[in-house]
C-alpha cells in the first residue's frame, strides 16, 4: 500500500531494530496502555507475534517508511476485520520526529480508501484516548466523526482513561486522490 510519500509493507524479523525504537518510544506510548519496551526481548515478541498474525489473517500494523527516503518512521494498518459486521478497526503509531508532517493523517486516509474500496467494509472504526487531542485531529481530518466518549474504557496503571470511538460509513466517505485532493 503506497501514496505519494509513503509506503505500508508487512514487518520481516529483519525490522526489529528499527521496532525496538518505536516500542521503547516513552512519548509514542504517552496515550495508551502499552508501555514502552525496556529490552529487545520484548520487542522481539511483539514482533514476531504481529508477523504472525499478519502472515494468518491479513490485518495488523505493518511497517510504515518515508518512500523517497525509505525511513522507517512508524506503523499504520487495518487491525481487525469483521466480514460478519463488515466493518474494520485502523490506526497508527509514528516516531516523534515525524509527528506534524501530514503523515498520519496520509496512511489514515489511505487505509480509509483501501477498506471501502478494496474490503468493501460498510463502516470504519478507530479508538483514541480522550486527552491525544493530536490523534483526534488526524482521524477528523481523515474523516471520521466522534461517535462519542467510552468513559473510564482503558485502564494504565490503576487509572481509568476515557477513550473517543470514531467512525465512519460508506456514505461519509468522500474519495481522494493519492495526492490528497478530492476526485471529481
Amino acid at each position: 500500500m503506497e501514496t505519494n510519500r509513503l509506503k505500508l509493507i508487512p514487518y520481516k524479523k529483519e525490522d526489529l531494530g528499527e521496532y525496538h525504537i518505536l516500542m521503547s518510544s516513552a512519548p509514542v506510548w504517552a496515550y495508551s496502555t502499552h508501555d514502552p519496551h525496556d529490552q529487545i526481548s520484548q520487542s522481539e515478541l511483539k514482533l514476531t507475534k504481529a508477523i504472525t498474525d499478519y502472515e494468518n489473517n491479513g490485518f495488523g500494523f505493518q511497517a510504515l517508511y518515508e518512500k523517497e527516503s525509505n525511513r522507517f518512521i512508524g506503523e499504520a494498518g487495518v487491525l481487525s476485520f469483521s466480514q460478519a459486521a463488515n466493518r474494520c478497526v485502523v490506526g497508527y503509531n509514528l516516531l516523534p520526529c515525524f509527528w506534524g508532517q501530514g503523515y498520519a493523517t496520509e496512511i489514515t486516509k489511505r487505509l480509509v480508501a483501501y477498506a471501502f474500496d478494496v474490503l468493501q467494509v460498510e463502516r470504519i472504526e478507530a479508538l483514541v484516548q480522550k486527552d491525544n487531542v493530536a490523534s483526534c485531529r488526524v482521524l477528523e481530518k481523515s474523516g471520521f466523526k466522534r461517535e462519542g466518549v467510552l468513559r473510564n474504557f482503558s485502564k494504565n496503571k490503576d487509572v481509568y482513561l476515557d477513550v473517543c470511538y470514531y467512525g465512519m460509513i460508506s456514505s461519509d466517505f468522500v474519495k481522494e486522490d493519492i495526492n490528497g485532493g478530492e476526485t471529481q
